[in-house]
Parts: structure tokens; C-alpha cells; sequence
């Protein structure tokens, strides 16, 4: 089959193994999945966490939670074997083999989604589709859905649509001027008085880069698939996660590259109140707006605004936010809070 080259090169779309299942470590644990079902207890929990077993976001939690806070995470490369879902006397439940000896019937007030890389071709595709189908009727409280996560495959989209909408009530906030571009002809129509970036429109993660970089790159591979441009402003990178009325900043001010997630300066961020009333009602607005309490928005400071870059719909808020064994921070026991008590 033909495969179309795309304009951002395989050397800046950065391997992000957190993402991605492990192939190489599995439970030695399985189910007993009888028809008797009764013959194992029920039990209540606060939560379940669910993604890849390298998730940076769940070993903190793991490591962050206590045994009384009643949080259990389950891997997705365990399903089936460790943990799968049941529909049992009309109510969806999980079933989980706790060890050689234990399995119970779980029943949960919250789930927490992270998401997963996975390609088309891979044999859990279906597995994990069937998942989050199952997530999708779940009747109780999720947090990061699959179905609200959906709105990140296309950063276009969500600037078109939810923040867009949001940002014209605002006037401290605006969007970056973006172009997708496909074509070399398109590129040439580009304004050259202004400075631009480059970003995957997909749900694969991109380096952000300016014309210092892209401008080496094969401008006929902008022939393929449509390549977002966005207007280069000049400022501090800032991400603030919402979880639910509650917002917790960081401040990135000085980087050496364009995207600050990628520089040595990034373990330096500064975390900072939000005292703007402005900046507070938006990001409140636009978790409503994409029905998602916690987000991860992303803006560029400058002197007289803030500039919205996007909305993360189930953000790695662990790489903010490190857990060192003894010093929490303010944002995981709010994040603990939510978990506990669903």
C-alpha cells in the first residue's frame, strides 16, 4: 500500500513510549471467569484509574495514593487476564483477580481514562475499542472519557469549534492565526513578514518548531496531508489544568527551543496563581463548553494577552507535576480528593 509522507519528519514526532503498550510484561494472573459469579464478593471502591502500564501519570498515582484512599488502577495490558467488565444482575461492574488466592466483583463511583496510542493493525485495537464502548454506557461518573478525548485528534478542530467560541466573550484572550496548509503552493501564499510554527493536525504528537527548522524540510512532502501553521508569538509558556472549579498553573520563562516541553528548562517551571478574573472565567467556560473538568489548556503569555494554543482533553499532568515521595504539591491531593470521593 502507498503510504503518504507527511511534512513533519519521523525525527520530530518524539517517541512517546508512556503512551504505547508494553509488549514485554505481562500478568502471570488470570480470571476465573465462571457463570457462577456470586461466589465473589462485591467490592466498593472510590476509583479505578485505567491506561498503559509505562504511564507516567498512573505510577505517580500509584505511588502518591494511600491504601484508605480505596484508588485502583488497572493496566489495559492486564485486560481479560488481571481485570476485565461484566454486566451482572443488570449493573456493570469489573471483575478483578486481586492475586492467587483473592478475585472480587468491583464496583466503582469513578473511572479515570488515559488514553493510548494504538495502531489499526494491532491485535488489542479491537480489545480496547470494545473498552471504551463499554466506558461510553457506563451510568456513573467518568473522568476523561474516551469520547471527550476524541476532540484532540484534530487541534483545528477544537480551535474551531469550543475554544473559539469561548475566546470571543474575552478580550485579554485570543487565538494564534492558524493556516493548514496542504500543498507547496499554499505555503508560498503564506504571509513571509510573519513568523510561523508547525503542528501535527493529527492525534500524533509533534515537536513545535519555527522556520528555523521546517524551512529544511522537504516542502513537496506538504503534498500529502495538511500540516497546521500557526502564527509564532513572542512570550512565556503557560499550561493550566482545570479540575473542576480549581485551576493550577505553571509558568515556563525562559527555554532555549520553541517548545518548551522539550528543553532543559522545562523541570524549572514556576508554578503561579491565577489572579486574572478574565483568564479564570475562560478556562472554566471551556471545560464546560467540552463537558471535561480537567483539562490541560495551553497559552503563550505576552505583555498584553494571553494567546490559547489548545486544549488537552486527558492531560500528562505528571511531567507538571513530579512525586518525589514526600512533597505532594497543591494539585495531586485535590486530584487524590476527586478520586476519593468521587
Amino acid at each position: 500500500m502507498y503510504k503518504l509522507e507527511t511534512f513533519i519528519s519521523k525525527k520530530f514526532r518524539p517517541e512517546i513510549l508512556s503512551s504505547k503498550l508494553d509488549k514485554e510484561h505481562f500478568t502471570r494472573l488470570n480470571l476465573s471467569l465462571e457463570k457462577n459469579l456470586e461466589k465473589f464478593p462485591v467490592k466498593f471502591v472510590n476509583s479505578i484509574c485505567f491506561g498503559p502500564k509505562k504511564d507516567n501519570v498512573l505510577i505517580t498515582l500509584e505511588h502518591a495514593a494511600n491504601k484508605i484512599d480505596s484508588i485502583l488502577v488497572f493496566y489495559y495490558e492486564d485486560i481479560h487476564s488481571r481485570w476485565s467488565y461484566i454486566n451482572y444482575n443488570e449493573e456493570c461492574l469489573f471483575i478483578y483477580r486481586k492475586n492467587d488466592q483473592e478475585q472480587f466483583l468491583i464496583k466503582p463511583k469513578l473511572l479515570y481514562i488515559r488514553g493510548c496510542s494504538i495502531g489499526i493493525d494491532d491485535e488489542n485495537w479491537t480489545v480496547l475499542g470494545n473498552f471504551f464502548s463499554y466506558i461510553e454506557l457506563w451510568d456513573d461518573k467518568v473522568l476523561c472519557s474516551p469520547q471527550k478525548q476524541t476532540s484532540n485528534e484534530s487541534k483545528l478542530f477544537q480551535l474551531n469549534n469550543s475554544i473559539k467560541k469561548v475566546s470571543k466573550d474575552f478580550t485579554s484572550i485570543s487565538i494564534g492565526k492558524s493556516y493548514v496548509v496542504k500543498g507547496v503552493n499554499r505555503y508560498k501564499q503564506l504571509d513571509k513578514d510573519i513568523s510561523y510554527i508547525v503542528k501535527s493536525l493529527s492525534g500524533i504528537r509533534s515537536l513545535v518548531v519555527d522556520n528555523a527548522s521546517y524551512e529544511k524540510w522537504n516542502l513537496n512532502n506538504l503534498d500529502s496531508l495538511p500540516t497546521l501553521f500557526q502564527e509564532k508569538v513572542n512570550g512565556s509558556d503557560l499550561r493550566i489544568h482545570t479540575l473542576y472549579d480549581k485551576l493550577f498553573a505553571k509558568l515556563s520563562i525562559e527555554k532555549d527551543n520553541v517548545d518548551y516541553r522539550y528543553d532543559k528548562a522545562f523541570f524549572n517551571l514556576k508554578e503561579i496563581k491565577i489572579r486574572d478574573t478574565e483568564l479564570v472565567a475562560f478556562c472554566r467556560e471551556v471545560s464546560k463548553e467540552e463537558s471535561n473538568p480537567f483539562l490541560g489548556i495551553d497559552f503563550i503569555k505576552t505583555k498584553s494577552r494571553y494567546v490559547v494554543l489548545e486544549a488537552n482533553p486527558s492531560p500528562g499532568w505528571s511531567a507538571y507535576y513530579p512525586y518525589n515521595g514526600i512533597d505532594l504539591g497543591p494539585f495531586i491531593p485535590e486530584l487524590l480528593s476527586v478520586l476519593k470521593n468521587g
